[in-house]
């Protein structure tokens, strides 16, 4: 290397590392530490090398602090280089390390710069110069560090301190950041703002635009200011005037925006007194969002702000000594100079009204306008503000018919839900459709069984001369078959090249414009329904929608029809079904029975237990079809719920079983019930003579409620009920206490009547927390009350028409 070079080198050098640097070096030999204090010495610059050859050394020097830049040999003895360096990391996370390795490729040195480290160097390939830019930039790298938290931490402390509060929100709506003054303005505190929709605090009252996006999420490359009304946390309306900035990522995507809030509540009242108090229009001002139109004693501009010109596509110089008339629709003019007149009384006005552009388009505009006088009293003319409301009127305008066409949608859909029959549905269809759209003609086709006919089934508003030829149509001659056979609707409307068939056909009807709708049921044309106007020229977009909805919904009405028909004869074919097999069934058992009994007569002791276990089975029989016999007549049967003597019920169903000790204990009353309430004591006594044996004891007790209802207690000494069966017994299906036993209906059949009758019912053990001494079953059933008591005919079960 040439003196020249070395000169320049040293000049780089010292250039660009300037300033006392503690340099600590880990692990290296002492003849290495020589030779990197050499290379550091050319560095130009006043450095400190502490050289630590032992690594538990080295951390506990970088632990004191003082090092600015740590070198550390990676490649430690028995592989602890990894180790030590995550030790280092831990020990001072914020001191940039440098390692030295003798193979750049090694895992390790990877490994090192995954976790933190600043840079690496080869030790054979290193050189001073190498050496010196690395600890440069470890050293420029701490300093631009330390300089960005001190930066952060004063932009904090400003923005903390600011009067005006900062909102950070994201492209989604979301508070991001809320400065102290946020805190102050919205009344919450700063920390339960972030997370929170900014559109949460809008005032709907005070939002400019409330049909618009939300102003803090608009994806714009520029900032924007604006006011609105935020919602403080007492309830109150806090004016603000905001000044969004946008923020976007290194790609340039909007990724939200930084606001300014600046509270303007007390600026705006105060604007308002002085606007109201003031006698000229320097209440005017180039800020303001509306349009601002002064003119003199002859109405002639003298002032319009920027939003004022811009609304009707003029420069504010070019409307200066125009006559307001002059951007008036010619119908317009009379009602305004007549407003204009009572100004000069000292009259306000407000109003809307329409505005023509300069191109020739027209705006709508909501109009204050108020007069102004000298000193003297005199009036010197008016001011106005002008709000283009065009867009909300349309919006407005486009609800109207969205809620005209729902209002539609809704009768007819009612008509549909009600109709008991095919021709109710048609003709009240039509009717309410003719109705509500003001339409004159309406006519109602359904196509006969072997489609290839249309028969006229309802009409209105259809001349006489139209009838005779048009009864019934043929469906595949065009246009006919548009309708019936491609399900697509029709619009006839006049048009000077109309073909002479639906011409003729308007001028049958002696309408002007007609409507064909298919009405499809299950994706099958069953027919159509015709509407026409008599002043209409065409139908709309959305009244064209509206009716083939209209036409959709008589279709599913159809179909509902049919399906209702369907669904009757197949319930009709069921019943008989059930009915026969009951019968039949019935009948097979008893002869079953009697063929068991004379078996029992005639066989041996041994072959006896055989013909018993059929008569067992027998029973099982009969009484599953008893209770499908029941659950049909509870689900087909309307209930015919009455007063029931409830002693004589239990006392009968008692002695229906002879062989079991059955306890009754409580006074007879009347309640609420029907024929099938002896199910109720049938089953649980059956069951509790299932499952506990022939000397199982069943005791009933009637008790006293509520005041309105009796609890009734059916107890066995059986083997109970566990607690995970408790819930679930009285489910469709679900068997009784053993498993394998029972047909899982009597106890849902139960519970079904109970609640059939306006109860509850529940399982209980006999003895609490003794499932295993028997089970009590209790339930509620309403009470008649004596007459004179304070009771409604609401009060009464479902289904009960009076006692």
């Amino acid at each position: 290397m040439t003196a020249d070079a070395d000169g320049y080198r040293a000049l780089y050098m010292s250039e660009t590392l300037s300033g006392p640097l503690r340099v600590l070096l880990i692990g290296e030999s002492p003849g290495d530490s020589r030779r990197i204090r050499e290379m550091l010495g050319e560095c130009g610059s006043e450095i400190e090398l502490v050289h630590c050859e032992h690594p538990e050394n080295g951390l506990a020097a970088i632990s004191e602090g003082g090092a600015g830049v740590v070198l550390f040999n990676l490649d430690l003895p028995g592989g602890r280089g990894t180790a030590v360096f995550d030790r280092l990391r831990e020990a001072a996370p914020d001191t940039p390390i440098i390692v030295l390795t003798a193979e750049g490729d090694d895992p390790a040195v990877l490994r090192a710069m995954q976790r933190g480290a600043q840079d690496y160097l080869v030790k054979d390939k290193m050189d001073a110069e190498l050496l010196c830019r690395a600890v440069r930039y470890a050293k420029e790298r701490v300093q631009a560090e330390r300089a960005l938290q001190h930066s952060e931490a004063m932009y904090r402390r400003l923005v903390e301190n600011l009067n005006e509060g900062v909102l950070t929100v994201d492209r989604a709506g979301i508070i991001t950041f809320a400065n102290p003054r946020m805190e102050e303005i919205l009344g919450y505190p700063a920390a339960r703002l972030v997370g929170l929709p900014v559109a949460g605090f809008f005032d709907p009252a005070g939002v400019p635009d409330p049909a618009a996006k939300n102003p803090f999420c608009r994806g714009i490359d520029q900032g924007r200011e604006f006011e609105l009304d935020l919602r403080h946390s007492d309830g109150r309306c806090v004016h603000v005037l905001a000044v969004t900035s946008p923020v976007v990522d290194a790609a340039g995507a909007f990724g939200g925006c930084i606001a300014g809030i600046l509270d303007i509540t007390g600026r705006k009242r105060a604007e308002e007194a002085l606007r109201r108090s003031e006698q000229k229009y320097r209440f005017v001002v180039e800020s303001l969002s509306e349009g601002i139109w002064v003119s003199d004693p002859d109405a002639c501009t003298s002032f319009v702000n920027p939003r004022m010109a811009e609304m009707l596509d003029y420069a504010p110089e070019e409307m200066i000594g125009t006559p307001l008339y002059s951007y008036l629709p010619p119908s317009c003019v009379a009602v305004m100079q007549d407003r204009l007149r009572r100004l000069k009384g000292g009259s306000r006005e407000q109003f809307e009204c329409d505005f023509v552009r300069k191109e020739g388009s027209r705006i709508t505009a909501l109009v204050f306008v108020s007069p102004f006088t000298d000193g003297s009293g005199r009036f010197r003319g008016s001011i106005a503000s002008v709000m283009d409301i065009t867009e909300r009127k349309r919006a407005e305008e486009e609800i109207r018919v969205r809620n005209k066409q729902l209002m539609v949608l809704n009768r007819i859909i009612s008509v549909s839900a009600s109709s008991l029959s095919l021709a109710e549905l048609l003709e009240e269809s039509l009717d309410k459709t003719l109705e509500l759209m003001g339409l004159h003609v309406g006519i109602v086709y359904m196509l006969d069984a072997e489609r290839k006919r249309a028969l006229l089934q309802y009409q209105r508003g259809v001349p006489p001369a139209y009838m005779p030829q048009n009864r019934i149509l043929r469906v595949h001659h065009w246009p006919f078959n548009f309708i019936f056979i491609a399900g697509q609707p029709r619009y006839i409307e006049r048009q000077s090249d109309q073909n002479a068939i639906e011409a003729g056909l308007l001028e049958e009807l002696e309408v002007s414009a007609l409507a064909c709708i298919p009405l499809i049921a299950e994706s099958v044309v069953v027919g159509a329904v015709y509407v026409a106007s008599r002043e209409k020229e065409s139908f709309s977009r959305e009244e064209r929608t509206l009716l083939e909805t209209i036409g959709k919904e008589i279709g599913s009405g159809i179909l509902k029809g049919m399906l209702h028909k369907k669904l009757e004869a197949a319930n009709r074919e069921a019943n008989l079904y059930l009915d026969i097999m009951t019968h039949d069934i019935k009948n097979a058992e008893n002869v079953s029975s009697l063929y068991a009994d004379l078996l029992l007569e005639t066989l041996g002791e041994e072959a006896a237990p055989y013909a018993r276990k059929i008569q067992s089975s027998i029973r099982k029989s009969a009484e599953i079809i008893g209770n499908v016999t029941t659950i049909r007549r509870i689900h087909h049967d309307s209930p015919d719920i009455g007063p029931v003597d409830l002693g004589a019920v239990i006392r009968k169903e008692a002695a229906a079983f002879p062989g079991v000790t059955i306890e009754f204990g409580g006074a007879s009353c009347q309640i609420w019930g029907d024929d099938l309430l002896p199910e109720v004591f049938t089953n649980l006594i059956r069951n509790a003579v299932r499952f506990g044996g022939s000397g199982v004891r069943v005791a009933i007790r009637v008790e006293e409620y509520d005041g309105e209802s009796v609890l009734v207690s059916v107890e066995d000494t059986g083997p109970g009920i566990p607690d995970g069966m408790k819930e679930s017994i009285f489910h469709r299906f679900e068997r009784g206490r053993v498993d394998g036993c029972g047909d899982g209906l009597g106890l849902f059949i139960v519970r079904t009547l109970i609640e059939r009758y306006g109860g509850t019912i529940r399982v209980e053990d006999r003895v609490e927390g003794r499932p295993d001494l028997g089970a009590a079953f209790r339930f509620t059933l309403r009470e008649v009350l004596p007459s004179g008591d304070d009771e409604d005919d609401d009060e009464r079960p479902d289904g009960e028409e009076g006692g």
